[in-house]
């Protein structure tokens, strides 16, 4: 009878861990380093060009490479129905030479049937 009660009192915690890590999230690890590769690959980054022309710092090597960061608050704005889909928003910014810019960002973070995550992000607006 024992070991009944503590399979039955287990089963609610597996079942909880089982699920974390099937969770699509805005704000996890990985999704954080997907947004950052995305926007710094776009090389026509409205952001970046503006830090870079308002820039008053002499260019060198150390200070010409933009660095982006996202915020710390990452937000869901909307999940799709079967959990596969969020978007999210949250702040960007990035700094050239002397010049620090931020924006919102916007961006959506899908989950493939074979569990590998895509992210978009949506182009900047000025």
């Amino acid at each position: 009878m024992p070991s009944r009660l503590l399979w039955f009192l287990s089963f609610p915690v597996l079942a909880v861990l089982s699920g974390c890590g099937d969770q699509l999230e805005c704000d996890s690890i990985e999704t954080r380093k997907a947004v950052l590769q995305t926007v710094s690959d776009d090389h026509r980054n409205p952001l970046v060009n503006y830090a870079a022309k308002e820039s008053t710092a002499k260019p060198t090597p150390e200070n010409s490479k933009p660095q982006y960061l996202l915020g710390e608050k990452i937000v869901t704005t909307a999940t799709s129905k079967d959990k596969r889909t969020v978007q999210c928003s949250g702040g960007i910014s990035v700094s050239v030479g002397n010049i620090k810019a931020s924006k919102e960002v916007e961006f959506t973070v899908q989950k493939s049937t074979d569990g590998k995550i895509a992210v978009s992000v949506a182009p900047f607006q000025f």
